[in-house]
């Protein structure tokens, strides 16, 4: 049996959660949303969760995961209770929950610590990528008052331990869905349904194109690229290639320098996804063109400035290796460009970025529970 906690309201504030406590359980959230099912009762079962403290039952609901935060509930919300920033905080009080380290709470929840800590990360990081150069002047200077390997072996350390802290993190979110009192049933044969399930969601979005959001008075008449549907699509697909054009030029043991080589054709054309993305998600949160995007926490913020940068500095390293330009700049600018690539790797597991992970493992979940 669950314990009714009714502080844990003021710990979802933390998180971003609004004057959920407004709510009087009328049910308009629910009954206007276009992705709640029979079996997928939000967001007016997870303010209930919320009022009563009932953490495990959040922490054990695939459903969290099925909402996409559109902001069609809360515009038809009597009170003004929030439930579409509601169901982002939950969110990210599960990621805090599932991650071991007590990390993600910190950073979600205290925005100077969060700041602090991306910067110390920062310059250790910058160390770090100098003993991969140990020739260079600085490396030089820098090793004069802490070893090569001090520092290699502590970067090293810090991937490994986040990748760590990520498959743990998997594994609590796991135990917690087939903790619940409708559980699964695992069927070999329904094991490549729920992969396609989950694939079509990541290739398509169909899920997030139902949200009843995309349908309001701004989005009339304008093309689909300018959807919230199409800009979350172009971050995840952008970032994704972008990855794949790295690992495949790891694997090739020399980085392409040829502009007409595959895996810059791909760097490319997924890097001018990702900054169309971006900079579209950074335009429609800093000039709030609907309810959707009125609630903006600092680390979607954080998480958006650091996918813009290294998108940029990407293409400007790319324009500097094409003119042949080695200049001090462009030094400083591969320096942060890796830098912030390297942040992005290990703050994955830490951050908002840990819904890339824990969203499609829940669809897959839920695909054995409403199939």
């Amino acid at each position: 049996m669950n314990q009714v906690d009714t502080a844990f309201s003021k710990e979802l504030a933390k998180y971003g959660a609004s004057d959920f406590a407004a709510c009087y359980n009328c049910g308009n959230c629910t009954a206007v949303c276009d992705l709640t099912e029979k079996r997928a009762n939000f967001p007016r079962m997870f303010i209930r969760f919320g009022m009563l403290g009932l953490k495990k039952d959040i922490l054990k609901s695939r459903e969290v995961w099925l909402c996409y935060a559109c902001g069609e509930c809360t515009k038809a919300c009597p009170r003004q209770a929030g439930p579409a920033p509601y169901m982002a905080a939950i969110r990210r009080y599960a990621i805090a929950s599932y991650e071991p380290t007590g990390l993600t709470k910190l950073l979600f929840k205290s925005n100077p610590f969060a700041i602090l800590f991306t910067v110390a990360l920062a310059v250790l990081l910058g160390f770090f990528l100098f003993t991969l150069k140990p020739d260079h002047d600085v490396s030089r200077w820098i090793f004069n008052w802490m070893p090569f390997d001090v520092i290699h072996d502590l970067g090293m350390i810090i991937f490994g331990l986040t990748g760590l802290a990520l498959v743990i993190g998997i594994i609590n979110m796991m135990r917690h869905l087939y903790s619940g009192n409708e559980k699964p049933v695992f069927e070999w044969k329904k094991v490549p349904g729920a992969f396609r399930y989950v694939l079509d969601e990541l290739a398509l979005l169909k899920r997030y194109r139902n949200c009843g959001d995309e349908e309001e008075d701004f989005w009339v008449g304008k093309p689909e690229w300018q959807h919230p549907w199409f800009v979350h699509w172009s971050i995840m697909w952008g970032f994704i290639g972008l990855l794949v054009a790295t690992i495949l030029d790891l694997l090739l043991k020399d980085p392409a320098l040829a502009i007409w080589w595959p895996s810059r054709i791909l760097g490319t054309l997924a890097g001018l996804l990702m900054m169309y993305g971006t900079s579209m998600a950074i335009y429609y949160r800093s000039k709030k063109v609907t309810k959707a995007y009125t609630e903006t926490q600092f680390s979607d913020w954080m998480f958006l400035v650091f996918l813009w940068v290294a998108g940029f500095t990407g293409f400007w390293l790319e324009v500097a290796v094409a003119l042949g330009g080695h200049t001090v700049i462009n030094q400083v600018i591969f320096v942060i460009h890796t830098i912030i690539s390297m942040e992005l790797v290990i703050l994955f597991a830490f951050s908002k970025f840990a819904h890339a992970i824990y969203r499609p493992v829940a669809l897959f979940s839920y695909y054995f529970v409403k199939s």
